[in-house]
């Protein structure tokens, strides 16, 4: 902030002193405070009696507010209720005809559903009738896959698995007395088993971070299950807790954010978040952006997006706000920022941290990693699915993968769990293990990567990099194929080495046992990499040998093919083969002055590239940078000097120096300190 700001601020504190200061805000000069959930709090207050939501989040909850008590939307019904008005009943029908078929995704159904129950207790405008179908959807909903019955719900990918562990909290509290018909457990008996689960996974979250990092769909669902623990949650840690993770989710898109877009790396995506074809046709909005800007300001408010879940729950809180200090970051760090961070931990690793392959507790560790083929899982994961008759296709996304498992396994004369270790270019490819996930940023570009991340492996939803000009000028590559369904994320993971604007990508998709051949035959073979470069979002484009350049405003990028690379369509370009070395360089007017300087200086760029039996050895001259080389293994090195490429610690920026594996956050900035207590539930802060 900015000291004509806070000078400004004081002025305008000492005339609400002279005048009065509203019984809704209050401020806090100069003093350490803890932080607690106080059910009896007043509209806008945070879940402290410390510090006060800010005027601004204030004014941004009512904005959406407005535009959401008009919508029609299942999430929105929530703004509806809270404010007292009329729902819209035919869509919540429509929820209950879902929960109670307990479809695929009813957790993030049955969420809002309880929210809106919840606010029901207060306002009462649910007619009777309707009261009463949600309260019997509730009762006979199934909150775990140790209950019995049929379903075809996927229970434990990480968003699933604090979604359902939420539900069951919240509607064993409200309905402590009663039967649930589908379990035969009383309300008060599903809290007993609901808050220790809801507790392990904060812990882990605590601990490692999110395995599906930086997600630009799941941390939407991540954050309605947190807002709903802040919001009803009767056990006061478990609260505090929740609002602590909620706390890191805005400290992550403080970040990571960049003009609107979450502009990084994510361990699950999907390609209409990634591509658009035109400005007629942009990439979908991605799902976190409105509570990100709700939260913290940056970006902006969509008045379409009048039913996202997050930012429903965001509007409608009256015990969560974020701190003033993750504000203050998310506007310091627009103009630059170099942020390292990890999360999730490697297969190999987990008995060093008390995690080992067996047990039911352990493998829900596991499967929300994706990793219930892995080598040292598979067994165990048979066996759990035997035991409570969970359908093989939920967990492994096709029954058919389980099979031909099998049948390899017989066919090498081998284990299944030794089958497995021999194909763990997919089994294990798909794990979302340790990411080292960096982030460099300036007033004209960001660029943002997996540092050296599985390498030669067949992913499923990942993005590995990308270059952002702005929210649309935006480039990446991938190699698409494997088991992988998408064009534009997942398939063939790259060894992507990155050193602020200058990044190094190499893709070598190595052969695979016959069985896997074959099976990658029948699936499609893409014989290629690709690099999405919209030409229609950049104000120039100009393709010069091997490599391409845009200009969007006063931001610049290169990318440089080694392998031929040809225009597919106006948004793609395509070079053949899976194997192939791409560099990315960024730059600005305040770098290079004019655009034509910098492709000039490019272009005189000294490169290197030698094809090696598996990747390759690359050494390119930045005209920024200087000397950089970096091989497929090995160290990347510029001007001779090693490129820091993990292990990170959990946080390593200008605002938060965290060690791995540890239960304490302490972010600053200025004169604000924010502390996170994970281990006795105390969030402190300390601010102006």
């Amino acid at each position: 902030m900015k000291k004509s700001t806070k000078k400004h601020i004081k002025i305008i504190l000492i005339i609400l002193i002279i005048f009065g200061i509203p019984s809704t805000i209050s401020f806090n000069l100069e003093k350490k405070v803890q932080i607690f959930i106080n059910p009896n709090l007043d509209r806008y207050l945070s879940p402290n009696n410390s510090f006060n939501a800010t005027l601004e989040f204030q004014q941004r909850q009512q904005v959406y507010l407005d535009t959401s008590n008009n919508s029609n939307g299942l999430y929105a019904q929530s703004t509806r209720v809270y404010l007292g008005l009329a729902v819209y009943e035919p869509v919540i029908q429509e929820a209950l005809d879902k929960v109670n078929s307990r479809e695929d995704t009813s957790d993030f159904t049955m969420n809002a559903l309880l929210r809106i129950i919840y606010f029901n207790n207060i306002t009462g405008v649910l007619s009777v009738s309707l009261e009463s179908e949600i309260k019997d959807a509730i009762l006979n909903f199934k909150y775990w896959f140790t209950e019995p019955n049929e379903d075809d719900m996927i229970m434990w990918t990480e968003n699933h698995m604090i979604l359902f562990h939420t539900a069951e909290l919240l509607a064993g509290q409200f309905y402590p007395n009663d039967i649930f018909l589908n379990s035969g457990m009383n309300g008060t008996e599903h809290v007993d088993h609901a808050l220790p689960l809801v507790n392990r996974w904060i812990s882990w979250r605590a601990r490692f971070g999110f395995s599906e990092w930086h997600s630009n769909i799941y941390f939407s669902h991540d954050l309605m299950a947190l807002l709903n623990l802040v919001e009803f949650a009767q056990d006061n840690d478990t609260a505090t807790k929740a609002a602590m993770i909620i706390d890191l989710i805005g400290f992550d898109f403080a970040n990571n954010y960049y003009k609107g877009r979450y502009a990084t790396t994510h361990g699950r995506t999907e390609d209409n978040r990634q591509f658009g074809t035109s400005i007629y046709n942009l990439p979908s909005r991605e799902s976190p952006s409105e509570a990100a800007w709700l939260m913290l300001g940056i970006g902006y408010h969509e008045p379409s997006d009048t039913s996202n879940g997050a930012a429903v729950f965001l509007a409608t809180s009256e015990k969560y706000a974020p701190p003033p200090i993750l504000e203050d970051i998310g506007v310091h760090a627009i103009l630059y920022n170099e942020h390292k961070e990890r999360s999730s931990i490697n297969i190999k690793d987990g008995p060093t941290y008390g995690i080992g392959y067996t047990s039911e507790d352990d493998l829900m560790f596991w499967w929300p990693m994706s990793a219930p083929a892995a080598a040292p899982i598979i067994d165990s994961s048979l066996d759990l699915a035997e035991e409570y008759d969970i359908d093989l296709g939920l967990i492994f996304n096709d029954e058919l993968l389980v099979d031909l498992l099998k049948f390899g396994a017989t066919l090498y004369g081998t284990s299944l769990s030794g089958l497995c270790e021999k194909v763990k270019g997919v089994t294990q490819g798909v794990c979302l293990e340790t990411v080292n996930t960096y982030t460099y940023r300036t007033p004209y570009y960001q660029l943002s990567g997996a540092q050296d991340h599985q390498k030669g492996l067949a992913g499923l939803q990942e993005h590995i990099w990308q270059a952002s000009i702005d929210d649309y000028a935006v480039v990446y590559t991938n190699s698409p194929g494997g088991i992988g369904v998408q064009e534009f994320s997942g398939g063939w993971k790259p060894r992507a080495t990155l050193y602020k604007n200058v990044g190094v990508i190499q893709y070598d998709r190595l052969s695979q046992p016959l069985l896997l051949e074959v099976v990658f035959v029948y699936l499609g073979l893409k014989p290629y990499t690709h690099a999405y470069f919209p030409r229609w979002a950049f104000d120039i484009v100009i393709k010069q040998g091997k490599w391409t350049f845009g200009a969007r405003g006063d931001g610049y990028v290169a990318l440089y093919s080694y392998e031929p690379i040809t225009w597919k369509s106006k948004y793609e370009m395509r070079a053949f083969g899976n194997k192939n070395a791409y560099i990315v360089e960024l730059g600005s007017i305040e770098d290079y002055g004019s655009f034509q300087n910098f492709t000039s200086s490019i272009l005189s760029s000294k490169i290197k590239i030698v094809p090696k039996s598996v990747g390759f050895s690359v050494q390119y001259n930045s005209p920024l940078r200087g000397k950089i080389e970096v091989a497929w293994d090995g160290p990347m090195k510029v001007n001779d000097q090693e490129v820091d490429l993990g292990d990170y610690p959990r946080f390593d920026n200008n605002y938060c120096y965290q060690e791995f594996n540890t239960m304490k956050t302490i972010i600053r900035f200025e004169n604000q300190t924010l502390e996170l207590h994970f281990d006795n539930a105390t969030r402190l802060y300390y601010g102006t």
